[in-house]
């Protein structure tokens, strides 16, 4: 056997477990060989139940599978007990859901998909397991930014609101569609490009004081998508680990970055969107400043 990680993991060989020695890049089947300046670390081909014995060692894939567990527990124990649900009105109690659904779906497409995706059935298994995690994205990236579109053109004409509304949810279903067929990561990262592009349209008519949204959520908005944009490019560019293959095999690789900032760059949604559900629930927001009264403060 290889000398280093590859060879670790030791275990008692008892009827409930078995002795698992972690693999090269090279053992791997190929549509798990996705980056080859991670050298070692890799589990086997196992059973759910190995995978999921997999938490309680250490592996290539456990600083994005904890990332994202310890993320799905904050959220689901926070988010609810902070949003406006009993506010008057429909409509901030259903920005609220979107909300909770885009702050957590991600982190349990990605959690699932990392925990389970050397399962040992077939290639086309984990696909569908690649598809989960590109629709907890999508809910993220659409659901989840919903309430700062709605915010953003809050204090528009209603037929302006709901035309905008529209638009984006139109180039998010789009995104989705395109997303489930992509054959590479960089033509799955550009299925998010129109309703990305559509949100800086609209935050930067919102740095001019044009349609709404809390003064004190803006720096949040530029930070969400910002931090997130970096930590894509990131992973995407493969770095830090091109330049030292094989020193970065279990922590500090692109990928564990790029889950550390998209974590951040959902607590700065999760941060402005608190921001805009409350000054949407004044119903003197857009009097305060100077825009048109909405029949939407009525939904």
């Amino acid at each position: 056997m290889h000398g280093g990680i590859e060879a670790v993991v030791h275990q008692e060989e008892t009827p409930a477990a078995k002795i698992l020695l972690l693999r090269r890049w090279s053992d791997m089947p190929r549509h798990l060989q996705f980056n080859p300046h991670i050298h070692t670390g890799y589990r086997p081909l196992m059973t759910i139940r190995q995978c999921l014995g997999s938490l309680f060692y250490i592996h290539n894939e456990t600083v994005n599978i904890l990332t994202h567990g310890f993320a799905i527990l904050y959220m689901l124990l926070t988010v609810p007990h902070l949003l406006p649900w009993n506010t008057k009105g429909t409509l901030v109690g259903i920005l609220s859901w979107c909300h909770l659904i885009g702050a957590v779906s991600p982190w349990v497409g990605s959690f699932l998909y990392h925990l389970f995706m050397n399962v040992n059935y077939d290639e086309v298994f984990y696909r569908t397991l690649l598809k989960v995690d590109m629709v907890g994205i999508w809910l993220c990236q659409s659901f989840g930014a919903i309430p700062m579109m709605a915010a953003a053109v809050h204090c528009l004409a209603d037929n302006i609101w709901y035309c905008c509304i529209f638009i984006y949810c139109t180039l998010s279903f789009w995104g989705l569609l395109k997303a489930m067929t992509a054959g590479s990561p960089w033509e799955r990262r550009l299925c998010f490009a129109p309703p990305f592009l559509m949100r800086m349209l609209v935050m930067t008519l919102r740095c001019f004081g044009i349609g709404g949204g809390s003064p004190d959520a803006l720096i949040h908005i530029i930070l969400q998508d910002l931090v997130a944009v970096i930590g894509a490019t990131i992973g995407a560019l493969r770095i830090p680990e091109k330049w030292i293959p094989g020193k970065l095999d279990l922590v500090l690789n692109s990928h564990n970055v790029m889950h550390v900032m998209v974590v951040l760059a959902v607590c700065s949604m999760h941060t402005a969107t608190l921001k805009d559900l409350a000054w949407m629930s004044d119903p003197s927001t857009c009097n305060k400043a100077s825009y048109p009264s909405s029949d939407r403060e009525e939904l």
